[in-house]
């Protein structure tokens, strides 16, 4: 009864497909397409027909150019409902003897559907297909022929990786896969990386079911899977399959892993970087011993060790000459290949044993010997590798691995930079958590070089210095569920360098305060030393100093919520008002923009409450400014309503000089309602430009608030000098016009930097201003 039901409704849809004479509706083809999907492999019981009337669709609309997604996809889903071997055994793809190519259309569907295929079939069906292309490639003699024989052949050698995805006979038929690939392997192929990632593939699918990570190690590199996944979760193997499967790669994992590394060693730097993620993933099945012995002949083949199999020395000029007589590879020749062997090295890693890993830690202090910058990149991401999978090597040599780090310069590029901050960043963390001296001082240690390079002139430099303290901060908080003393004890080292330290490390610390601030302000509650700590460095006359405090001021009161804001406003009102009254180094337009914040979250009458009195007409000014801020959209309104008038003005003139033979009697009325026109125009434009007087007083030559004063100041200074004119009036307010809109252009700009300048901001210890210091700075400093 059920498969008479199925039958008729496979019928209607097959008769509906016989009534277009064109490409199909998308709603039709998504119906059909999730009718192959819910029957799945019976499918091919009763839809045979409807593949085959969507097959002659699909051959009627290449010629055409109707749009064919649809139609491509509902085939595909014929694809994973049947398998690619039941779809080609109704649609073969074949070369006839005319040397016209029948079905070829379906090989892009297959490489964008096939999934949970047999390598078998692969191997003895798609493989000898393709050969065959690529004899009569070879035959024929018209070269465009020649070339679609030869690409044809490529597309379906090109399905490789879509057979490796959860195949069905993996540990049965991967040794003869095996052998084809290394074949390619040891040529010039177009195949090294479609090869790569059906290694990848096969290897992490199983591989993952036995050791499941948080984060999947399956690279992002077949795209095509994405577009499988849309039609049906590929289910994952058992254990035993997975077992099996990864027993079955690892018995050929050597003979790949050697062909994959003698590839990758004479390859350009493009071509290694695919590479060595098939050789990863592949040395991480290999037994260690095996994977040493390949890098050790290949440290021999590069003269990297002595004839006892030590790292040799660096050579004195006459050995290089030897070198040179005998046919050795020259210093530069060497370095070259050490940056290559030592990329390889790090691909190693992963399922290295402690003799493997001691191996590379060898080449890894080695390169550090006898190189000053080439290999230093690499040695350093190597090392970095070691240490990420590897913690008990950390542990093991923890003050080793410090002293090494510490006693090589710093690095001169960005790349080297961050690979030794990762380095690091996993020492910072084991020093953190243990609680001997001999750990703490290393952490200061470590803590020192990055508030150094948060003070360097490079921003990327600076950034990565950021980037490290953050995922320290991160890393120490993810294990805070033990214990929070960790990360309170970073916060304390960094504190620490607050009293008795040189003002450059001084506003160091408080920038990477500020960092720690934006990412988590609430560590300023459950540490509350950390605000009066910084406040009080605002009694200082360093410059450098009291612009970082500022800095992390407009931080603290950006990222703490309004209520706990209210806890600390009276201490951050009374000491960072003082510098409201000093506009050298932009202190007093950072004064404001902080105080605007505070006024936002806060209210005013709160902040009035508790500002002291001298600074109340500075907290007015403030606030009238805040004022001006809101009513720009009114002003925008008006300087419209003025462009207008000017534009009408300039029409009257153009209208009065074309009229000057008429009688004279009527240019004095004319110009009379011009003249009235403007001086209403000129009114508004003191009306707009009002600013309170007070700024005036108080110029500043920075950013924020201070700026909007400082123009608006100059913009009533401009209104005001128009009341004293009277000859050439109209040419003068024309130049006030522009210079009204100017200054308008200017105030709309935005003041506020957002939370992410804020946290990035480093202090620029630049050269200070010779200007003389006012009188209320000096009663500052008094």
């Amino acid at each position: 009864m059920e498969a008479s039901a199925i039958k008729s409704v496979c019928l209607i849809f097959e008769n509906a497909l016989a009534t277009y004479s064109g490409t199909p509706d998308e709603h039709i083809l998504g119906v059909i397409t999730v009718l192959f999907l819910n029957l799945g492999e019976i499918s091919y019981v009763f839809m045979k027909s409807i593949v085959l009337k969507l097959a002659d669709l699909m051959i009627l609309a290449n010629g055409g150019t109707s749009n064919t997604d649809h139609l491509r996809k509902c085939l595909g889903s014929a694809v994973i409902a049947m398998g690619p071997e039941r779809i080609l055994a109704l649609l073969p793809i074949s070369l006839r003897a005319d040397l016209t190519c029948l079905n070829i259309w379906l090989i892009p569907i297959l490489k964008d559907y096939v999934v949970e295929a047999s390598l078998g079939y692969y191997i003895e069906n798609v493989v000898p297909l393709a050969k065959s292309f690529e004899q009569a490639s070879r035959k024929v003699k018209k070269l465009a022929t020649s070339q679609d024989l030869q690409a044809h052949a490529h597309d379906l050698w090109g399905l490789l990786p879509n057979f490796c995805c959860h195949p069905t006979d993996t540990y049965q038929n991967v040794g003869a896969l095996a052998e084809i690939l290394i074949t390619f392997l040891k040529e010039d192929s177009f195949m090294h990386k479609n090869i790569a990632i059906a290694l990848q593939v096969l290897v992490y699918q199983n591989r993952n079911v036995l050791s499941p990570k948080t984060e999947s190690a399956e690279p992002n590199s077949s795209a095509e899977k994405d577009c499988v996944l849309q039609f049906r979760n590929v289910p994952t193997y058992s254990k035993k399959i997975a077992t099996k499967n990864i027993k079955a790669l690892a018995s050929c994992s050597t003979e790949l892993l050697q062909a994959l590394t003698n590839l990758f060693v004479d390859s350009l730097p493009e071509k290694r970087s695919y590479l060595k993620d098939a050789i990863g993933c592949l040395a991480s099945i290999t037994d260690s011993s095996i994977t040493k012995m390949i890098l050790m002949s290949l440290f021999e083949r590069f003269q990297f060790v002595d004839g006892e199999g030590e790292f040799e020395k660096l050579g004195s000029d006459n050995q290089a000459m030897i070198d040179k007589e005998q046919g050795n590879l020259s210093s530069t020749e060497k370095e070259i290949q050490r940056c290559v062997i030592m990329e390889l090295a790090s691909s190693f890693v992963e399922g290295a044993k402690e003799d493997l890993i001691d191996l590379i830690y060898k080449f890894i202090t080695h390169t550090f010997e006898v190189t000053n910058k080439s290999g230093n990149c690499e040695a350093y991401h190597t090392l970095s590798r070691i240490l990420e999978e590897h913690a008990w090597f950390s542990s093991s040599r923890f003050v080793e691995l410090i002293d090494l780090l510490l006693g090589l310069k710093s690095p001169v590029d960005i790349a080297s930079l961050r690979s030794r901050f990762a380095s690091l960043h996993i020492l910072m963390i084991h020093a953190l958590k243990m609680r001997l001296e001999e750990e703490n001082t290393k952490a200061f240690l470590i803590l020192n070089e990055i508030i150094l390079t948060l003070k360097e002139g490079n921003e990327e430099f600076r950034k990565a210095a950021y980037d490290i303290l953050l995922k320290i901060s991160a890393s120490l908080k993810d294990s805070s569920a033990i214990s929070d003393a960790p990360y309170h004890k970073l916060i304390g080292m960094i504190m620490g360098y607050l009293s008795g330290s040189s003002p450059h490390i001084k506003s160091g610390a408080v920038s990477a305060l500020s960092v720690l601030v934006y990412q988590d302000a609430d560590i300023c509650l459950s540490m509350p030393d950390i605000v009066p700590a910084l406040l009080s460095l605002l009694h200082t006359k360093v410059v450098e100093v009291i612009k970082a405090v500022l800095g992390f001021v407009k931080v603290l009161v950006s990222c703490l919520q309004a209520k706990d804001l209210h806890t600390l406003l009276s201490d951050v009102v009374y000491e960072v008002l003082p510098w409201s009254s000093v506009s050298r180094h932009h202190f007093r337009s950072k004064v404001i923009v902080i105080m605007e914040i505070i006024i936002r979250k806060c209210g005013s009458a709160v902040v009035e409450s508790v500002t002291p009195e001298k600074y109340k007409s500075f907290l007015k000014t403030v606030f009238e400014n805040r004022h001006v801020k809101t009513s720009s959209k009114e002003s925008d309104a008006g300087d419209t309503e003025m462009m207008l008038a000017d534009s009408s003005m300039k029409a009257s003139r153009s209208v009065l000089e074309k009229r000057k033979h008429k009688a004279m009697s009527s240019i004095p009325e004319e110009n009379g309602s011009v003249e009235q026109r403007k001086r209403k125009r000129e009114k508004k434009n003191n009306a707009y430009s009002r600013i309170p007087s007070s700024n005036e007083h108080h110029p500043s030559s920075g950013s924020g608030g201070g700026l909007r004063a400082v123009q608006s100041a100059r913009l009533s200074h401009n209104a005001k000098s128009m009341k004293g004119q009277s000859e050439g009036r109209q040419k003068k307010s024309k130049r006030n016009h522009d210079q009204i809109m100017k200054n308008h252009e200017k105030r709309k700009e935005p003041t506020n930097t957002s939370k992410k300048d804020e946290a990035t901001h480093i202090p620029n210890a630049s050269k200070l201003s010779r200007h003389k210091v006012g009188r209320k700075r000096q009663k500052i400093n008094k």
